[in-house]
């Protein structure tokens, strides 16, 4: 699907999780959404037999992702990445910082019309990239840039969910409204 956006980006902190179930805390708003890149690695392998190709296999690995906002709230910086936020106000990095595992959702609007909503369940993010650089006669914005990996959920294995709100075939278009409320999984159903 052609998307010409990016809007709305959330998170969500991973509480809980085992091979039984994944607990998420609140939803959050992220920051003013200006990328959230996924490049899915894929190892391919082929058996070769009689001269060609008899078998050709693959295997997922990690996706890598990159976040770029406009900017982080140091609050939003402190979750994703397991920072401390100081009682002076400040925020530090430390050696001992351990980001937790997030989900990401958002929206981007589709080509098509309406807008395609996402959501990746299980991501970690490192430190991120910072630039700072002297004015220039034409300005030049440097923007936190986040880099991570999505991997597999331990219950069920899900990577990620993206639903279109123009899809004739959803039923229940509450889903939409539920987006940002809730972690939506592949077997949502509206509470009575």
């Amino acid at each position: 699907m052609a998307i010409k956006g990016l809007k709305d980006l959330h998170y969500a902190v991973i509480t809980k999780e085992d091979k039984t179930e994944t607990v998420y805390g609140d939803w959050k708003p992220l920051g003013p959404a200006m990328a959230f890149n996924l490049v899915p690695s894929v190892s391919r392998g082929n058996l070769r037999a009689d001269d060609g190709v008899l078998f050709s296999d693959m295997s997922k690995g990690p996706i890598a992702v990159t976040l770029n906002t406009a900017y982080l709230e140091k609050e939003v910086e402190a979750d994703l990445l397991g920072k401390t936020i100081h009682p002076n106000g400040g925020i530090s990095d430390n050696v001992n910082d351990d980001p937790p595992y997030v989900a990401v959702s958002g929206r981007a609007e589709s080509a098509r019309g309406g807008y395609e909503y996402f959501v990746v369940y299980r991501i970690k993010f490192g430190p991120a990239d910072e630039n700072k650089e002297t004015k220039q006669e034409t300005p030049n914005y440097q923007t936190p840039n986040l880099t991570g990996e999505a991997i597999p959920r331990l219950h069920d294995g899900e990577e990620k969910f993206k639903l279109w709100d123009k899809d004739p075939t959803v039923v229940d278009k509450s889903i939409f409204d539920e987006w940002f409320k809730s972690v939506i999984d592949k077997d949502w159903v509206a509470t009575p």
